[in-house]
């Protein structure tokens, strides 16, 4: 649902009344984090609109006093279109042909107010993608029937991103979309004779990773191939998830780390507080260290590594 509001030059926009006056369904579906970073947005929005209005309003007025002689009309999204393009100037005895006309001008207002929304309408999903590790398209601002004076509430969009989810929250399908792309990760290939295993204070994960051979033998460098960048960001990401919540892990909690030159004789430190370290093998292995046998077990079954089996299980 969206709100419209008749705006003149020099009017002010009422946020709150705005804001209260949508029916709101998804709301208890994302943080007060969430909220204040879309209602900011929407402030911001309001105040660069009122400004485009305001000069709107008066370059449409000034361009009045051309009508009879351009016969312009105005379109659905405010621009004007100008039938007599050729007028002959000749037979005019003054010299209007050379005063400024704002046509131009109003028909760029009309276009900064659709680039404005679809702005808007991008900085609103894109955060929730980037927050959550969603996948949601940005919906396209159609720019020619989008009207002056349009005042988008960020509720709709809100409402958009959850229903295109299938009704479900952020946090539900992230954690779902996280949880499948760390299992495709970590599952063990047809062949593999080694699964997963939690050893004490330890989660150990085979096969994840490849190291690039003429590094190996020409530079003395273990450089990460670049076809499995993407595994290492999908199991850092499951290690921030299952140890300490986040959704957002990437190879950043790795402190120090490099890809084109992986040190396996050392134990890298995490940014995390309930994983601490982890290790590179030269075979692909990569080692998970947390603070205790505890936290090692349950960031192990949240991630559901004890429900991986091989094919003679």
């Amino acid at each position: 649902m969206q709100t419209t509001t008749a705006m003149t030059a020099g009017s002010q926009t009422d946020l709150l009344t705005g804001i209260l006056n949508v029916q709101i369904r998804n709301e208890e579906k994302i943080t007060e984090q969430d909220r204040r970073y879309c209602q900011r947005q929407q402030e911001l929005l309001y105040k660069t609109l009122d400004q485009i209005d305001k000069w709107y309003a008066i370059f449409r007025e000034d361009a009045e006093r051309y009508r009879e002689e351009k016969k312009f009309t105005y379109e659905d999204n405010g621009k004007i279109s100008i039938r007599n393009f050729h007028f002959n100037y000749n037979e005019k005895e003054d010299y209007t042909h050379n005063e400024f006309k704002p046509f131009d001008i109003i028909n760029e207002l009309v276009d900064s107010n659709c680039n404005a929304n679809a702005n808007f309408a991008n900085r609103i999903v894109s955060y929730f993608n980037k927050t959550y590790n969603v996948a949601v398209p940005v919906p396209e601002i159609d720019g020619k029937t989008l009207r002056m004076g349009f005042r988008p509430v960020y509720e709709t969009y809100v409402d958009a991103v959850i229903e295109h989810l299938g009704g479900k929250s952020f946090r539900e399908t992230a954690e779902e979309e996280l949880l499948a792309r760390f299992l495709k990760t970590a599952q063990p290939s047809r062949w593999s004779k080694v699964k997963p295993e939690l050893k004490n204070d330890r989660i150990i994960l085979p096969n994840i990773l490849r190291f690039d051979e003429f590094y190996i033998q020409h530079c003395q460098k273990y450089h990460l191939c670049y076809s499995y960048d993407g595994n290492l960001e999908n199991i850092c990401e499951g290690v921030a998830y299952g140890a300490d919540d986040i959704l957002n892990g990437s190879s950043k909690i790795i402190m120090g780390f490099d890809s084109h030159d992986v040190d396996i004789s050392q134990w890298y430190n995490l940014t995390l507080s309930n994983a601490e370290q982890i290790k590179f093998y030269k075979n692909g292995r990569i080692d998970i260290r947390f603070k205790d046998g505890q936290t090692a077990g349950n960031c192990y079954r949240r991630l559901r590594l004890d429900e991986i089996t091989l094919p003679e299980d």
